[in-house]
């Protein structure tokens, strides 16, 4: 079953719409007070998100959050952000930075997938053989690719056999947003120490507004402008009726799909082309973008109000994700999470620390320290951790983290498939691990062959 066959009560989904509300104001007045919140820069979603998790059903039971319905909202939210994405003006060249960054995203997810599966493997082979060796690929997709890609993907193989898949993925996620704050900032405060800084030499580079969160001492910052008349409908309102037109088509592309899958005998898949819903609307996004842009109509579209629109649907998304974790879940897997999580980020620091040093002409810190914060939270995680040594975004690291996002989301998709591929081809079986896994090597090879080809052209030229 997928999160659009779910039957939901209207009374259950506003009541959840207002706790998550009231968990992102309950953050919001938390991170305001408490130094600890702000020593380490923990976003409102996910201290919101954590005193959903407190009060739900899970611990306290005072609210009745349910988790399936809580990962509903996640698997919606995902598309929604990922049809903003598409919609938003993009860049018409990229330069060696963003290159050059998609390569190491790409990089740290096969690394971590790598990773967590050789954790699996040694589990399967020593301790537990019907241990569900999948887990190891929720990694990539709980640390780099974000909880509503961890969650539905985690779904979708819950028929496969894992159990509480999509909360496993939850998990994931917030450990690497934990990752991300905690060890992010020790990094950023030891590097501002020791001079790696280029804008920041040793000083505190954060004001009051940005450590609490409340604008009071610098002047507030401009949400976006109004493309339409308000008398004739409300600007923000229009943008959203897009969005939501773009996820429209997306289901009944979908859903026109699975239907002649299903005709031609192909129907066991249909489940695994709704976990990419994403993909289909980003790219039904971008087509009309470009559609509107070659008719000279996307001046309707505001990229500020766009953003907006996106900071809202990942902000309830993270707070869902964090207040859906199964306690129970944990408690089952608590050893191989850990270890899984612990290899993946010690991997992901070595492999960006190196890299970013060899990869870059310039801001090598700044660049680092953002795609750390990006390859174990999200793209949100690292401008925050970029923000604290560039506080006027003047180096291009900010820039780089956005646009190679997005080319590594292209070249990546490979990725995706041979995350499914011991699933949807081999039946779930440990051959099809082993056989993902060698793929993975080669595909990292390939992509290390390309990125050093591409480096040779541009030193020659």
């Amino acid at each position: 079953m997928t999160p659009w066959d779910m039957s939901l009560n209207l009374k259950d989904v506003v009541l959840d719409f207002t706790f998550l509300s009231l968990f992102l104001i309950a953050g919001t007045i938390l991170r305001r007070y408490i130094p600890f919140f702000q020593r380490f820069l923990i976003p409102n979603n996910i201290i919101g998100g954590f005193i959903g998790l407190i009060l739900g059903s899970q611990i306290l039971k005072i609210i009745p959050l349910d988790g399936d319905r809580l990962g509903m909202y996640v698997y919606h939210l995902l598309a929604l952000t990922f049809i903003i994405l598409g919609l938003r003006q993009s860049k018409t060249s990229f330069g060696k930075g963003p290159v050059s960054k998609a390569f190491i995203e790409l990089t740290c997810y096969i690394t971590q997938a790598m990773a967590g599966l050789l954790v699996a493997f040694t589990v399967i082979y020593f301790f537990n053989p019907d241990f569900f060796a999948g887990i190891g690929f929720l990694v990539p997709l709980g640390f780099g690719m974000g909880p509503g890609i961890a969650y539905t993907m985690g779904h979708s193989w819950e028929k496969a056999g894992l159990v509480n898949g999509g909360m496993i993925g939850l998990t994931f996620a917030v450990i690497g947003f934990l990752i991300a704050y905690i060890v992010g900032i020790s990094l950023v405060n030891r590097g501002i120490r020791k001079g790696e800084t280029t804008l920041i030499k040793g000083k505190e580079s954060l004001n009051r507004d940005i450590r609490t969160g409340i604008v009071k001492e610098n002047s507030p910052g401009v949400a976006g402008f109004l493309t339409l008349s308000p008398e004739a409908i409300e600007p923000m309102a229009f943008q959203v009726g897009l969005i939501g037109s773009i996820y429209l088509l997306t289901y009944l592309a979908i859903r026109g799909i699975t239907l002649m899958m299903e005709s031609g005998g192909l129907g066991e898949f249909s489940d695994t082309l709704w976990s990419f819903h994403f993909v289909i609307g980003l790219l039904l996004a971008v087509g009309i973008r470009k559609i509107l842009d070659l008719t000279k109509k996307s001046y309707v579209i505001d990229k500020g109000l766009m953003n907006r629109a996106s900071g809202v649907s990942v902000d309830y998304l993270i707070t869902g994700s964090v207040a859906a974790i199964s306690i129970t879940v944990i408690g089952q897997y608590w050893l191989p999470i850990l270890l899984m999580s612990g290899i993946a980020a010690l991997a992901t620091f070595l492999i960006i620390r190196w890299t970013s040093k060899r990869a870059f002409d310039d801001y090598h810190f700044e660049r680092f320290i953002g795609i750390f914060g990006e390859m174990t939270g999200t793209i949100n995680s690292g401008l925050v951790l970029i923000r604290i040594t560039d506080p006027e975004f003047e180096s291009p690291a900010a820039e780089d983290l956005a646009y190679g996002g997005g080319i590594a989301l292209f070249l990546g998709f490979p990725l995706l498939i041979l995350l499914n591929l011991p699933i949807v081809f081999f039946n779930n079986s440990i051959t099809g691990y082993w056989i993902a896994f060698g793929a993975m090597i080669v595909y990292l090879l390939l992509l290390l062959i390309v990125w050093r080809l591409i480096g040779y052209i541009r030193y020659k030229k």
